[in-house]
């Protein structure tokens, strides 16, 4: 199950605690840890994957507060301009299979209690029955910021969205209501489903939004004229007022939105009251945010005051409501509303510990493997002192690692530049002079990204990969049956088992790079880690899955390079079919028996005979296909299949046998993009001639050899040697049996069985594998 996290408020509800650079969600209020975090801790034991929406302003302090989980996975849908949660919901849905289970969640709600767990339990098991479940919580008063459900037990009978007083205050006397909590959980398909009946034209603007994303590892960018064709509406309007599959959990755990400051007196949260007293008051809530000032509270009722570093709130309880006003109505303090004194970058933070005109005092806190890239100030001079950790510092040209005490000055106009080599946070103190001290004296100089191995950082002789999941309506059972994959849709139709692929990427699972997706991993060790073959590449070249074909795949065809990337931007795809098992009568469909003409083609499809033009190959365990670009196929029912191919999902269908999903709707075609790229003529079968070397531990056998990648079957009875040249990378799929894999010093080891995936990078190292199975082998 994948939790959905909406993290978008903006910051003005509960100042000066938060600012419109710092929201609500990620103040430390509890203890030491911000309301989003402890909505992240308290999802790990039901996710295994995390979707955050928030602004694209907040990407760096959403990053900074999620480096407090080790070993998870998380992906960010960043928005520049807020659509709502439809859009929110919908376009984080787009991310993934349609039996996908989806838990959407608020970053600002406080939760506590056991019964949390079983309710969760219970909406799952009502979305797996194809319902869309929400989490209703008992009315304590009559609110009008709040939806309202009308149900019975687990029916929902109405729902309700923000009334006014007066009907708040009957559904409260009625007793058959409870509030929208906000939270919902759904199968991925059923939303869509729902949405496509109710809004269509909303669900159509979201995905031709989704089509324009710009993805770069873990992130999804929205520009704003992208996001501006999209209607904001709540998934409350859009889908929960008018859908018949609405279901209901009453549940009884303690939840309260923070949406005030009253609303942080109304909950258990546990503050730190050093430095401050409270004397003789009623109804009186301090909060004292600053560690260099005491707040006194004398002979006071019903005030709510608020301390921080640079800003105080004093005001009657129940009135903060006003504070939207208050900053309308005073423009010329529009710098303490929005800006705190923690400012995050995507190296870390900084922190204003002084400021004026002249001078400013900054503590720096640069995160592990990250730098400040080069630039120079015109107007002011900077004094740094170490206090922490271990940096690499390039100060007019020269090149010079520093420790703590270490004390550099850098003068106006210097190009400089600032690298973490430790294993933990680099801090100094930066003390800027001149005439202009402020950020906006910077001046970018170019300097391409720097590498862990760059920076001198250790890259893993291997890591191990955990697949993306496909649940295509043709696929079956065996993938978990024989493999063990660990995926609770219904059917499995493929496993993408090393994949960079935007459309789903694999995931790093060991290691100290543990839940990274493997985008992001191969961005951190760097081009040079792929091998000097890719260093040209702009992508990642190679996708290898895992292939379940219960039933007939569709009749398609790939385009080439030049084709897909004019019109696709991405690349082409030539494919290899290695049949690891299939049924007797198994067989697969590849190019046409005869020359045929483009008006032969398309009214065989119209006839549902397209297959009659096509050459049927009966297949055994053991074969092995390349299928170029342009070659019109079909995999047949009854096989499992490792399939290698260029990184790429551009695949146009021709003839999918007038088939429906389990929602009733028709699989999209792409007949003219496909009749653009296809081959005509007769195609002979390429059946590679496959080379064999043999010796009493080892059955080498090249499947494939192409200008794309060189693929071999290793059967393992013993110990083989692996020496990679540093020319590409390897992946080796177990496709059966049970190995260990050493390097040579036998200092780092891995167990591997059916089923698992291992990246190793390129570096001119060699291996052991011992043990007893078949692993496919590939490299550039």
């Amino acid at each position: 199950m994948k939790c959905l996290v909406l993290a978008g408020g903006r910051g003005d509800r509960l100042w000066p605690l938060s600012r419109k650079n710092y929201p609500k969600q990620f103040i430390s209020i509890q203890k030491d840890h911000s309301i989003f975090q402890e909505t992240i801790a308290r999802n790990i034991p039901y996710c295994d994957e995390f979707i955050i929406v928030t602004n694209k302003e907040y990407q760096f302090i959403v990053e900074n507060q999620m480096k407090a989980f080790q070993g998870i996975t998380y992906r960010l849908v960043l928005e520049e301009v807020g659509r709502k949660t439809t859009a929110a919901i919908v376009l984080s849905c787009l991310q993934f299979p349609l039996s996908e289970l989806m838990f959407v969640v608020a970053s600002d709600h406080l939760i506590e209690g056991p019964t949390y767990k079983d309710d969760v339990t219970r909406a799952a098991e009502l979305a797996r029955d194809g319902w869309l479940v929400t989490f209703g919580m008992d009315i304590r008063k009559p609110e009008t910021r709040f939806g309202y459900i009308r149900c019975h037990d687990e029916e929902v009978l109405s729902f309700i969205e923000k009334p006014d007083a007066a009907t708040a205050a009957s559904y409260f006397e009625a007793g058959d209501y409870l509030i929208n909590s906000g939270m919902f959980l759904f199968r991925v398909g059923t939303l869509v489903q729902e949405i496509r009946k109710f809004y269509p034209w909303l669900y159509n603007s979201c995905e031709a939004a989704f089509y324009m994303r710009k993805v770069k590892g873990r992130h999804t960018y929205y520009p704003s004229e992208v996001l501006e064709g999209i209607q904001a509406v709540p998934i409350e309007k859009s889908v929960f007022e008018k859908t018949g599959r609405g279901k209901v959990i009453h549940s009884s755990f303690r939840w309260q939105d923070i949406g005030s400051l009253e609303d942080l007196s109304m909950t258990g949260i546990q503050r730190d009251d050093r430095n401050q007293i409270v004397y003789e008051s009623t109804n009186t809530t301090v909060l004292n945010q600053s560690d260099r000032q005491l707040v006194v509270a004398n002979n006071l009722e019903n005030i709510t005051i608020i301390n921080t570093e640079d800003a105080v709130y004093v005001g009657r309880t129940g009135e903060s409501e006003k504070l939207k006003g208050i900053m309308k109505e005073n423009p010329e303090e529009q710098h303490y509303f929005d800006q705190g004194r923690i400012i995050y970058k995507p190296w870390g933070t900084y922190e204003l510990l002084n400021v004026n005109p002249r001078y400013v005092v900054r503590k720096v806190v640069v995160t592990e493997g990250k730098t400040i890239y080069a630039h120079q100030h015109a107007h002011r001079t900077e004094h740094w002192i170490i206090v922490c950790g271990r940096a690499r510092i390039i100060l007019k040209g020269s090149e010079r690692e520093y420790g703590a005490n270490d004390s550099i000055e850098v003068p106006e106009n210097t190009a400089h530049q600032i690298s973490n080599i430790g294993n933990e946070p680099l801090v100094f103190m930066e003390i800027s002079t001149g005439t202009m001290v402020e950020e906006r004296d910077l001046i970018s100089i170019r300097s391409r990204d720097l590498s862990e191995a760059e920076l001198g950082y250790q890259v893993e002789p291997f890591v191990r990969l955990l697949p993306a999941f496909k649940d295509y309506l043709w696929g079956g059972t065996r993938l978990r049956d024989i493999y063990g994959k660990k995926c609770d849709y219904e059917i499995i139709a493929e496993s993408w088992e090393l994949s960079a692929h935007k459309e789903g990427q694999s995931i790093v699972a060991s290691g100290r790079h543990k839940g990274l997706l493997f985008s992001e991993y191969l961005d951190r060790i760097g081009k040079e880690k792929w091998g000097w073959k890719c260093q040209p590449l702009e992508r990642f070249p190679l996708l290898v899955k895992l292939i379940d074909a219960k039933e007939n795949l569709s009749v398609q065809v790939h385009p080439d390079d030049s084709y897909a990337l004019e019109k696709e931007n991405e690349y082409g795809k030539n494919e290899m079919w290695y049949i690891l098992q299939c049924d007797p009568d198994s067989c697969i469909y590849c190019g046409f028996k005869r020359d045929v003409t483009r008006e032969e083609v398309e009214k065989a499809v119209e006839e549902n005979t397209i297959l009659t033009l096509l050459n049927r190959i009966p297949i055994k365990q053991g074969d092995a296909f390349f299928i170029p670009a342009g070659t019109v196929h079909a995999i047949g029912k009854g096989s499992l299949i490792c399939e290698i191919q260029q990184s790429s999902n551009c695949t146009y269908r021709l003839y999918d046998y007038n088939r429906k999903d389990k929602y009733g709707n028709y699989r999209e075609l792409h007949m003219e993009k496909a009749l653009a790229v296809m081959d005509y003529s007769r195609y002979e079968v390429q059946r590679f001639d496959s080379e064999t070397i043999e010796t009493e531990d080892v059955l080498l056998r090249i499947l494939s050899r192409c200008k794309y990648f060189e693929c071999v079957s290793c059967t393992l009875h013993g110990t083989y040697s692996l020496e990679e040249d540093g020319n590409s990378f390897y992946s080796l799929l177990c496709v059966g049996g049970n190995a260990v894999l050493k390097n040579q010093e036998g200092t780092e080891r891995m167990d591997i069985k059916a089923g698992d995936s291992i990246f190793i990078p390129a570096g001119g190292q060699k291996f052991l594998l011992e043990g007893e199975g078949e692993f496919i082998i590939t490299h550039i």
